[in-house]
This record gives structure tokens, sequence and C-alpha cells, in this order.
């Protein structure tokens, strides 16, 4: 796989520099000197605290970004970002990977060619609302990303096209998140397609299947996954509504997944919101004893330009067979630099 990314990368680029060659008169040389702007971008930090019953407490992993991004010609950027290997999400599949301070999460060239944005690396991958940059999301990460249902960032090729706010993203992938190499030679194929309208309104749809194999799992086992999204939010008054569905498949059994979520915010001043949600996880649909469900009642506080958000979260967590983990309070403080 790791073979097909690097000649389908190589393929798209000669093939992206003709077509700019012959749409357009030759470039001075001047034009492709390694002298590029360096811009930095998707910086953000993140700390928080917890206490969590009957007598659990303490400080919660920091978490961070620090992104590069380089222009060599209009048409060709080079992005890397650094962070936790935390915030690649490695998928639960994947054993054998410890946790690292600080990883590259992000690093892939990009190329802008007429049909779409070509991305080739260390990518994100577009999943619904949850796949969003880490700075506009208002609580923690769901139960999919939680169970290691599925990555954040992945080594694959990605095709981006957009029009008038409608986009489609396609993107090949290994499956184990970047953390290692593609052991098991199997890969994946996950697409969005969405709308951004008024009212900062997102809709769309997002799929997925690939399959698995040795090393990671014993037996070959085929993943397929649909995804279904909604939200807005206009004056600070938002929405976000999301169900994923999941089937997994062996020779010997299918097994279907469900998860969903709600989440809502109401503004109660210029720098205060309300904000709420509850979310539901089944890990096999025929058996509803096994339901993990978990409401969110928090309070977020922003400081005038938005570059200083401190969230506190009263957390209620049940189970049909007992609360795992228990309830707790959480209070998460992230910056970020100010908007222009």
């Amino acid at each position: 796989m790791n073979r097909f990314i690097l000649w389908s990368g190589i393929l798209i680029f000669s093939l992206t520099a003709q077509g700019q060659s012959a749409s357009a008169p030759a470039a001075p040389t001047s034009s492709l000197s390694f002298k590029p702007d360096i811009v930095f971008d998707k910086i953000m930090l993140e700390t928080g605290g917890f206490l969590r019953e009957p007598s659990a407490s303490g400080f919660v992993q920091p978490s961070w970004k620090l992104g590069i991004k380089t222009a060599f010609a209009t048409w060709i950027e080079v992005n890397a970002v650094l962070g936790p290997s935390t915030l690649i999400s490695t998928p639960s599949w994947v054993t054998g990977t410890s946790s690292q301070a600080v990883s590259l999460i992000e690093g892939y060239g990009l190329i802008r060619a007429v049909f779409g944005d070509v991305s080739a690396g260390l990518i994100p991958i577009p999943w619904g609302l949850q796949s969003e940059i880490e700075e506009e999301l208002w609580f923690p990460r769901t139960f999919i990303y939680e169970r290691g249902l599925r990555p954040l960032r992945d080594v694959g090729v990605g095709v981006t096209s957009e029009y008038d706010g409608f986009y489609l993203t396609l993107v090949g992938h290994n499956g184990e998140g970047g953390l290692v190499s593609n052991s098991d030679n199997r890969a994946f194929v996950t697409g969005q397609w969405g709308y951004k309208g008024p009212a900062n309104s997102h809709l769309g749809l997002s799929a997925t299947t690939g399959k698995i194999n040795q090393p990671w799992l014993t037996e070959e086992t085929r993943q397929r996954a649909g995804n279904a999204f909604f939200g807005f939010n206009i004056f600070g008054l938002g929405l976000q509504i999301e169900t994923s569905y999941f089937q997994t498949v062996t020779a010997s059994q299918t097994t279907d997944s469900l998860a969903w979520h709600v989440d809502l915010g109401h503004p109660i001043g210029e720098q205060f919101t309300i904000l709420g949600r509850y979310e539901q996880y089944n890990p096999n649909a025929k058996i509803s004893a096994n339901v993990l469900g978990r409401g969110y009642f928090g309070l977020e506080f922003h400081s005038r330009d938005v570059a200083s958000r401190l969230f506190l979260f009263v957390i209620k967590n049940n189970e049909a067979q007992g609360e795992s983990p228990n309830d707790e309070i959480r209070v998460v403080w992230r910056i970020i630099p100010p908007k222009s």
C-alpha cells in the first residue's frame, strides 16, 4: 500500500504539472526557486483536570498542536503539524503502540489541480462533524474515537473538490492510523459529501469500507460504515446531530454497531454559552444490554477575541450493566491564537 501511495502521488504530481505547463505560459525559473513563505497555523494548547467518583482526581494529558505550512508555488504546498500522538486516534485493532508526547500528526504535500486539491502523506480522514479540527470542537471526542472505531489521521492519498458550498472528499488510506506501517497489506477507502451554507450550517454523508488482516487480527475482517450529520451555529446558538453505523464482517459472524449524539449550545451574554450533549453507543445492535450512554451539561466562557476558552462539564455516564467509567466533573482550558 505504501508503494501504491508513493506511485499514485508521483503520477498525480506529474499529470498536474503537465496540465499547468499546457494551460499557462512557462513560468520564470525564479518562480520555482526554494524561497517559500513559512506560515504557522493550527496552533492550539489545551489542558485541564477532573474529579471522578468515588474518589479519583487528576490532570488530563495536555493536548497541543503546532502547524507549519509553506508554498513553493501557487499550486503546491507542504504541511506539517506536530502534537501528541493521541490526536492521530489510532484504531482499536492496531496494538503495540505507545502514546508519544511529541509526534508528527500531519505531514503531507498538497497540489492544487484543476479538478481539486490532491494531498498525499499523513493526512486528516473525513468522518462527519467529529473529524473537525480540535480547536473548533465543543465537547471531547465521542465514543467513536474513544473506542477506536475511526482514525482521525492516516497515511494515504486524498482528493477534495469544492463548488459553491458543496464539497466532495475521497481518501485511500492504510487503516493503521499513521503510527505504524501498513503491516497487513490492506487498505480503506473513505469518502464524504457535504454542504456548508448560511448560518454556519453544515450537512452531509460519510462512508468507508476496508479490510483488516494479520498481524492485527487473526481472521481477515471487513469493516464498512456510514454516517449522516447536520449542524448550524448562528449568533452562538448551535445544534449538531450525527449518527454512525458500523458493520464488521468475518467468515464466522457479522456485528452491527450504532453510535449517535446530539449537541446543543445557547449563549447567555456576550462571553458565556450553556452546552449540553447526549450520546449513545451500542457495540452490538443485537444486544440492547450493552448500550453505553453519556450526558454532558456544561458552561463555556471565552475571551472577547475567542483566543481563550474555558469549559466546565458535569458528565453523567450510564450503562445497562453498570456505570463505566463513573460520573465526573471536568475542566478544560483551550488557548488558540486570536482571530484576525
